[in-house]
């Protein structure tokens, strides 16, 4: 177990922080915080846009306790990356702006899938204002939203299944009530070209209804040989004011990413003989025409209403289909020998038609309620969402042997293969939906109290077909009911300073089974959480010390004695039909514990002076039927900044602004299992601590236009962002520059 740092002391030494300050601001008054106003219905209702805010700080969010709530008022570690901060930085999909975001890692599996932990757990949940994305989903371009929102912990009220790790919302830009528009062009190293157009505008004369659309195409090479990726977004929502307090929303969502050389896997990290095998970072075994195309399509649908009682009823809906087409041809088996260059393998797998259908839904009621001769806020609604997954099963023709016979002058020149759909497939569909119920009580001026719960039914079916055969269900259906409570506490302490706490959980279906072709009971993740936020310079820069301790429970484990009675019962002439299960798992009750603490400061500093910063401490600990993530690090920070120059240090100097950045981590780790004899490293491959710098220069040239430049990894740091995957490592990208100019009207 690693080493573990006393996190009550760490408390002790922030609490006696606050009580210096406390005196100093005993006699602020709280009454104002017990008062609860109506709100006007406007375009961006879930809390206040980021866009030309210039701050890296956000307002609100929905994504812990549903309700719209301040930042400091949620009692949970919430981190947000404004629209500022992603122009700023040119990050330019979900992996770039979850490098930047506080408290998450972010690793690659291969050129097109990657993985994102917080808190010593994967995020699974990923929503797009609020609601789940679909299952086929690409990394998600940058262009559509206005920030994202990283709620740390379990998050059960929102309706999803997971970690106790993290959620992800990606909150979408609006139409404004005023004419925008905003071009964008970038170039930069390996061949990258991007050019975006977003417009916003009324569309009558009175402004009820607005507009906007949005569009943006990426074309690029890589680090990695042989590949090459060309993505088109675009987005068009329209909005409308059905009377003075009904808002309608209506809008398509469309991303297409369209690769060539994808990858499946790692980069070899020994050789046969178990040394190093030091492959170049452009290194790949890929095919040219390889591919893993991913195409997103979204309709949804809104519809608020405000009563004259500040209360407010909103409904959302949203269809999505991502389809997935995979297409790939990659050395990733086995180990080289550089003195022949035998020893390597390739994968080839080939599912072109993969679906995914998903349908969302949420409707609630808000607003305020008097009790006790005081103000509280209540919602209550209903949500959730129907999964089809189908795929159908194709015939393949490869005309290449698996084998390579000299890796060292590969050349990806292989026969692309051909394939036909045979008749067989398989279709799997998830129905998760529940009601919920969240109330903030006033209990005093500083002490506010939340309490919410949520009642989800779950549903699981799948079903498989052949060309002779129809289509029928492959086992039992799966159907459970959770309850997953939530309760949070805030105080006040004074009028910088709040303390809280929060107890949350949530819950992941097993898709494992018992030896009588049960599915298990569900994974169960709890988190709970001690904190204290503060902001300064006026609201503009919010700050949290946060200490957390989260647990997995009913983890699944295989049934040793039942796996081990079928594979002699084959090895001894049986056949595996005669099995309805041929591995076979149990739920222990038990899982991993993970404790932690975060330090997070984001917003301004000054008017002309932004930072993001955040410092992360996660300590798994090993059970018996889990251990320690040694593939996570256990230290992380984070920090960007930028500062605006003032005029007076020259004429025209206020248009230049001038920022950076560092990532630091600790070592990570990983066994996969299956190394050479006498490898280097005894089967571990390791990746010490390292930091990775950026930088960036943004010039105002007139009233419109404005140039950046960025630089990624500045020192060019070779870096591993996967060890051990498949006994191989994913190197990380090397230094990058880009240029961009921008025109806003």
């Amino acid at each position: 177990m690693r080493k573990q740092i006393s996190i009550p002391l760490m408390i002790a030494v922030a609490t006696c922080q606050i009580t210096t300050t406390q005196a100093a601001d005993s006699t602020a008054s709280q009454s104002e915080m017990g008062r609860l106003e109506a709100v006007k219905v406007t375009a961006d209702a879930e809390g206040d846009t980021t866009e030309n805010s210039g701050s890296y700080v956000a307002k609100k969010s929905r994504g812990a306790a549903r309700l719209n709530l301040d930042l400091k008022e949620t009692p949970q570690s919430v981190s947000v990356i404004t629209r500022e901060h992603m122009d700023q930085r040119g990050l330019s999909n979900i992996e770039d702006i979850l490098n930047a975001a506080p408290g998450v890692y972010t690793t690659r599996l291969d050129s097109e899938r990657s993985a994102y932990y917080s808190r010593g757990f994967a995020i699974t949940n990923h929503q797009i204002d609020g609601l789940p994305v679909g299952d086929n989903s690409p990394r998600f371009d940058n262009f559509f939203f206005d920030r994202i929102e990283i709620v740390k912990g379990a998050t059960g009220l929102m309706g999803s299944t997971g970690n106790p790790s993290a959620t992800i919302n990606m909150v979408r830009k609006r139409p404004t009530a005023e004419f925008q528009a905003n071009l964008g062009a970038a170039f930069g190293r390996w061949d990258h070209q991007r050019l975006e157009a977003d417009v916003s505008s009324p569309l009558n004369s009175t402004g009820s209804v607005r507009g906007r659309a949005m569009v943006a195409d990426t074309d690029e090479d890589s680090y990695m040989d042989f590949y090459h990726l060309d993505s088109t977004v675009a987005m068009a929502v329209v909005e409308a004011d059905a009377g003075e307090n009904t808002l309608v929303t209506l809008g398509y969502q469309y991303q297409k990413n369209s690769p060539t050389g994808s990858t499946w896997g790692a980069v070899p990290y020994w050789n046969r003989d178990g040394s190093m095998a030091n492959m170049p970072r452009n290194f790949s075994l890929t095919a040219d025409w390889s591919r893993i195309r991913e195409i997103d399509k979204t309709l949804f649908a809104e519809l608020q209403h405000e009563f004259g009682n500040g209360w407010l009823v909103k409904g959302v809906v949203a269809h999505t289909v991502s389809d997935s087409d995979w297409m790939v041809a990659y050395g990733g088996s086995g180990f080289p020998d550089p003195a022949t260059g035998e020893g390597l393998s390739l994968w080839t797998g080939i599912w072109p038609y993969s679906e995914n259908k998903k349908l969302n839904l949420d409707l609630y009621a808000t607003g305020p309620f008097a009790l006790w001769g005081r103000t509280h806020e209540l919602i209550a609604g209903y949500s959730g969402f129907t999964s089809r997954n189908i795929s159908d099963n194709v015939t393949t023709d490869v005309q290449y042997s698996p084998q390579i016979p000299d890796y060292r002058i590969w050349t990806g020149n292989i026969p692309r293969p051909t394939y036909e759909k045979n008749g067989s497939g398989s279709e799997d569909t998830t129905d998760l939906y529940g009601i919920y119920t969240t109330a903030r009580f006033d209990l005093s001026d500083p002490l506010k109290l939340i309490v919410g719960a949520r009642f989800s039914d779950y549903e699981y079916e799948s079903k498989s077909w052949t060309a002779s055969t129809p289509k029928s269900p492959s086992s039992d259906p799966s159907k459970k009911d959770m309850l997953t409570p939530y309760v949070g506490l805030t105080y006040d302490i004074n009028r910088r300073f709040t303390a809280y706490a929060s107890y949350a959980d949530m819950f992941t279906p097993s898709s494992r089974k018992d030896r009588n072709n049960h599915y298990l009971d569900p994974e169960t993740g709890i988190n709970y959480e001690l904190g204290i936020k503060s902001d300064w310079n006026d609201g503009k820069l919010l700050t949290t010390l946060a200490a957390f301790w989260s647990e997995k429970d009913d983890v699944a484990i295989a049934d040793v004695a039942y796996n081990l009675m079928v594979q002699e019962a084959i090895a001894n002439g049986a056949s595996p039909e005669d099995f309805q299960v041929l591995t076979a798992y149990i739920a222990t009750g038990q899982g991993l514990k993970v404790e932690g603490f975060e330090v997070e400061a984001i917003g301004l500093l000054s008017d002309d002076w932004n930072i993001s910063y955040g410092y992360t401490y996660v300590n798994s600990i090993n059970s018996q039927v889990a251990s320690e993530l040694t593939n996570v690090p256990q230290h992380q920070m984070k920090i960007s900044t930028s500062y605006t120059l003032p005029g007076s240090l020259w004429r025209g100097a206020e248009k230049l602004t001038l920022g950076g950045g560092l990532n630091w981590q600790s070592d990570i780790s990983n066994e996969w299992g299956g190394a050479p004899a006498n490898s280097v490293g005894n089967g571990v491959i390791r990746q010490d601590s390292y930091f990775l710098a950026n930088a960036f220069m943004h010039y105002q040239i007139n009233d419109f236009i404005s140039a950046n430049f960025n630089i990624d990894n500045m020192f060019d740091k070779k870096h591993y962002t996967n060890v051990g995957f498949y006994n191989g490592i994913y190197w990380g990208e090397p230094r990058n520059m880009k240029i961009s100019l921008r025109a806003r009207f």
